[in-house]
């Protein structure tokens, strides 16, 4: 099976030239291609570059792989910068990095002008391959590829992986035999053996790339996602306190009006909502209707059934049939603080998901989703994708759709097991966490309203596939809900 990574192009526009004001992170650093720096090229009379050296420490130069018709360095190209220009006819190879399975990170500066337009869609800004002259789209291997004919301006291009090798490499090389080399301006190649361990860090990398090339840094870079397992869990000792922060930095008040440990024998119902198939709140996810009797408290867990059963004609008329399932909020609503759920998602295709939201005013509805798990998918791994998001869907401006989201790959079945999963929401900052480990962090640019706690089970058919009858009915357990603000 052909695989191919498409980009993550983030098309910038060029601002005001700038100097670098601070460096990219250097750990991890195993490929650095600078064409600003003429000492680590091998140039002829007229400027063809036949050797371009790794400025990371780790030799790993590369070297043009078509002797007559090299790449050449321009000087002042590109805001007062030089590039290193590919005509389509060759471009560089480099050695196997690393053989082993792991995290790599990439990020290219790079450019087309008018006069470069027209070009196949698949050229490659950077690719790695099993050897270097095989096709670059046989395993183990990924590439940046453009996808697209036409001029574009300065551009960041960012591509994040985990379990492949690195190398041998290609700097704007195609496959042998296949469509030309890339046509265009590379400016700058840097390439990292791990991901970006933070938000802060993945800004840090970003930021020197802007500050040089006089870029701008697009809003993409404003949200970091784990890349690989967990590492080492925090252990609990505090069990008053958020897993993340036993230590108690936030100095945090439990809300009990937004909390409940579910130890009871029934839903509490002056903290909760049962939506009951009636009036103007939702009423489920086509075909599955929210009906009350799959939302219960037993064994000391919030239980959300996703089942099998015939619906009554007014409702089928609705689109609802064959299937029902529950959603359960809370009364009140929340602002900035800590949500924290020890739970368990269904093991069906029936979703799982716990999330804040607030759209019962036309002119500012929010939500942002903790987690929306399919436990037992079309896709196996779709079973292991821990999916975030944050929507904006109207405010007293607009009523355009923002959507701010990202998956963490769990190393395991996210339906095999409780585990516990945070959400810190501060003014400035959105913070996902999983079993007190930090997986996503995002800029807050849009979410200052109050929101329902919401636990619920949709039919989403098109995402996770159409439920197999046979795991029905298919339970979703909440151990407890914990809400903590900060100290003012």
């Amino acid at each position: 099976m052909i695989f191919k990574v498409s980009l993550l192009v983030l098309l910038l526009s060029v601002s005001m030239v700038c100097n670098a004001k601070s460096g990219a992170p250097a750990t991890g650093l195993v490929l650095w291609l600078d064409a600003a720096d003429a000492s680590t090229m091998t140039l002829n009379a007229q400027n063809f570059v036949q050797q371009w050296k790794d400025k990371s420490g780790k030799s790993n130069h590369a070297t043009v792989d078509d002797g007559a018709s090299q790449p050449q360095r321009m000087a002042n190209a590109l805001n007062g910068h030089p590039v290193i220009r590919f005509s389509g006819a060759s471009g560089f190879l480099g050695k196997t990095i690393r053989s082993a399975k792991g995290p790599v990170t990439v990020l290219i500066v790079s450019r087309r002008m008018p006069e470069q337009a027209e070009v196949d869609p698949w050229q490659r800004l950077f690719s790695s391959r099993p050897q270097s002259a095989h096709n670059d789209n046989v395993l183990p291997n990924f590439a940046i590829s453009l996808q697209q004919t036409t001029a574009y301006a300065a551009t960041v291009s960012v591509l994040e992986l985990y379990d492949v090798p690195i190398g041998p490499y290609g700097v704007g090389r195609n496959a042998i035999g296949h469509s030309e080399n890339f046509r265009g301006d590379i400016a700058e190649v840097l390439v990292y053996d791990r991901a970006f361990g933070s938000l802060a860090e993945r800004q840090q990398a970003f930021q020197y790339l802007a500050d040089k090339w006089a870029v701008a840094i697009p809003k993409q870079a404003d949200t970091w996602t784990r890349v690989g397992p967990l590492g080492t869990l925090p252990q609990r000792t505090n069990p008053k306190l958020p897993l993340s922060d036993q230590a108690n930095s936030g100095q945090w008040i439990l809300n009990t009006k937004l909390s409940d440990d579910f130890n009871g024998t029934t839903l509490d119902r002056e903290r909760w909502h049962v939506n009951n198939a009636i009036g103007n709140e939702s009423l489920g996810r086509k075909p599955a209707l929210f009906t009350p009797n799959n939302a219960s408290v037993n064994n000391g867990n919030l239980n959300i059934v996703f089942r099998k059963e015939t619906l009554p004609q007014k409702y089928v008329q609705l689109g609802f049939k064959d299937y029902t399932s529950a959603m359960v909020r809370t009364n009140e609503r929340g602002l900035y603080g800590y949500y924290e759920a020890r739970a368990k998602p269904m093991n069906s295709a029936g979703s799982s998901a716990f999330w804040l939201a607030w759209t019962g005013m036309e002119d500012n509805a929010t939500e942002i989703d903790i987690f929306e798990i399919g436990g037992k998918t079309k896709n196996a791994a779709l079973d292991r994708s821990y999916n975030m998001n944050a929507h904006l869907w109207a405010t007293p401006q607009s009523t355009e759709h923002i959507a701010d989201g990202s998956i963490w790959i769990s190393p395991w079945r996210l339906a095999d097991d409780f585990h516990i999963y945070g959400f810190d929401w501060q003014r400035d900052t959105l913070r996902w966490y999983v079993d007190g480990v930090l997986v996503r962090e995002s800029r807050n640019l849009h979410f200052f309203f109050p929101m329902q706690v919401i636990f619920d089970s949709e039919a989403m058919w098109k995402w996770f596939g159409v439920v197999d009858d046979a795991d029905l009915p298919s339970t979703f357990e909440v151990d407890y809900v914990y809400v903590w603000q900060r100290r003012q």
